[in-house]
């Protein structure tokens, strides 16, 4: 199993909804409010003016996937989130040690579904 973390600009979050519902299987997703900033957030004397103060929004949209879709659906969720402008984000796949579904008490990637 593994976990697919993507940072994206929050306008994109609508369109990439539209196109995850229309993959088969899709596991679902949680979304996140963020504020955070990368590398293009500017030069080492503007940092030390702004005291950590100019931070961006971005929305965080959390995967957990069966290892055989992750990387298809990594692949979907940066091509959707792409505006081809500076940050646009990032796409991470981390993997999962254990999953447990609350209600279920199912396991593994039985608990994703």
């Amino acid at each position: 199993m593994k976990l697919i973390v993507a940072i994206i600009k929050p306008f994109k979050v609508t369109e990439l909804v539209d196109l995850l519902h229309r993959v088969p299987g899709f596991p679902g997703m949680t979304v996140v409010s963020g504020r955070g900033f990368g590398r293009s957030r500017g030069r080492a004397a503007d940092l030390e003016t702004s005291a950590n103060t100019d931070f961006h929004g971005h929305e965080v949209v959390l995967v957990a996937a069966p290892e055989d879709q992750a990387r298809r659906l990594a692949e979907l969720i940066a091509k959707a989130a792409h505006t081809g402008r500076p940050g646009d984000g990032k796409v991470l796949i981390v993997p999962i040690e254990a999953a447990f579904a609350i209600t279920t008490g199912e396991q593994g990637e039985l608990a994703l579904g």
